[in-house]
């Protein structure tokens, strides 16, 4: 079953056709074809760079946004406490912990996975840290 087209995407359709049916000389009357296609690479590239500008632009104030959040500390913690709460979280519901041999974590790495799994953890409220 077909969509009902509304007024504008019938008039976007009909100003589209006519275009295609144009032949070329037509639309470049008075015109060197080469200049034309000069001036359209002129505003592509141009309108690329904004593009560009405008993500960085968004990239920075993300960016900035997230250095001006107050991050947590690095919980203190030994190795192997953090090794005997990877364990208890591997068989939580609330964790998807990927297989894997705790022993071959070394220290740094037990220490960083549970500060990850700590922040994933309801806080007093009930909402997600």
């Amino acid at each position: 079953m077909t969509k009902p087209k509304n007024e504008f995407d019938t008039f976007i359709d009909a100003l589209t056709d006519e275009l295609i049916a144009t032949p070329d000389e037509h639309l470049l009357e008075g015109h060197d074809p080469a200049a034309v296609q000069a001036n359209g690479l002129r505003l592509l590239q141009s309108a690329k760079a904004a593009a560009g500008r405008s993500r960085m632009a968004a990239a920075r104030a993300g960016y900035a946004n997230l250095k001006s959040r107050p991050h947590a500390d690095a919980p203190v913690v030994s190795a192997a406490e953090a090794r005997r709460f990877i364990a208890q979280a591997s068989n939580d519901v609330r964790f998807t912990v990927a297989a894997r041999n705790l022993g071959d974590l070394s220290d740094d790495e037990a220490i960083k996975l549970y500060a990850k799994l700590r922040s994933l953890q309801p806080g007093d409220d009930g909402t997600m840290k």
